[in-house]
């Protein structure tokens, strides 16, 4: 029971370490921004104050934030060349979704191929509970955004390399497409694409499960690749249409 709540606790805090982080490097959260407060951050992200100051210790280890005692946490300015930290930017058009996907593809084919050498049962759990959540959500109706970037976080996680998880968690829930690009499609057909995901996540998973680097490294790449297939093709169809890829 202990080590269960331990990692789902360490899985969640990491969860609103990416939220921030994405925020930050969106420009949604500026240099100088002060963060919610403790209960705004437990009534928006559902966790508990326990994870939050584990999330807030990791954003100041991180130097990203910096609290003032009695004031509140704030943004911090970022000096150029400090550690391995991707350059904050906007992420809004087609472009820099496929830009993104390019690098995902690089990382996350072998970040696979690792975890299906190096993973545990633990591990197995925390992605069988990332893609349970997902189609929890898509029968909701709802986008299912957080627990798809969970299920590639377990994966980075998975490959007992912390430098695949950094790049991921700084990535952040930008790495999702549909987090920062909304396609206009009708229901019936958005509901098909996300459950085209989660067969895609399974085949990862499987793959991961039975051990197979080879066949974790094709499903990655095959899952990923899609993404990026299906983006370029929104932008042909808008360009052919006059429609700004945006």
């Amino acid at each position: 029971m202990g080590t269960n709540g331990t990692k789902h606790s360490g899985s969640l805090t990491e969860r609103v370490v990416a939220h921030v982080t994405s925020m930050i490097e969106s420009g949604s959260l500026l240099p100088g921004a002060k963060l919610p407060t403790e209960s705004e951050f437990v009534r928006q992200q559902g966790v508990s104050r326990t994870v939050v100051r584990e999330a807030i210790s990791k954003l100041q280890a991180a130097s990203l934030v910096e609290t003032r005692h009695g004031v509140g946490s704030f943004v911090r300015e970022q000096p150029a060349g400090e550690g391995l930290r991707l350059k904050r930017r906007s992420v809004n058009t087609a472009a820099d979704i496929l830009a993104i996907l390019e690098v995902r593809i690089g990382v996350e084919t072998e970040a696979a191929a690792l975890a299906a050498a190096r993973r545990t049962s633990s591990n197995l759990q925390a992605m069988a509970s990332a893609m349970k959540a997902f189609m929890q959500e898509i029968r909701q109706g709802r986008s299912a955004v957080d627990p798809d970037f969970q299920f590639h976080l377990e994966i980075a996680r998975a490959a007992r390399n912390p430098c695949f998880l950094d790049i991921f968690t700084a990535l952040g829930l930008k790495a999702i497409p549909r987090s920062r690009y909304q396609i206009d499609e009708h229901e019936p057909q958005r509901q098909e694409y996300l459950k085209r995901i989660s067969n895609e996540h399974e085949d990862i998973y499987g793959a991961i499960l039975r051990g197979d680097a080879e066949t974790a490294r094709a499903a990655v790449r095959n899952h990923l690749g899609n993404s990026r297939e299906r983006m370029r093709r929104v932008v042909e169809t808008r360009e052919a249409q006059g429609v700004k890829s945006r």
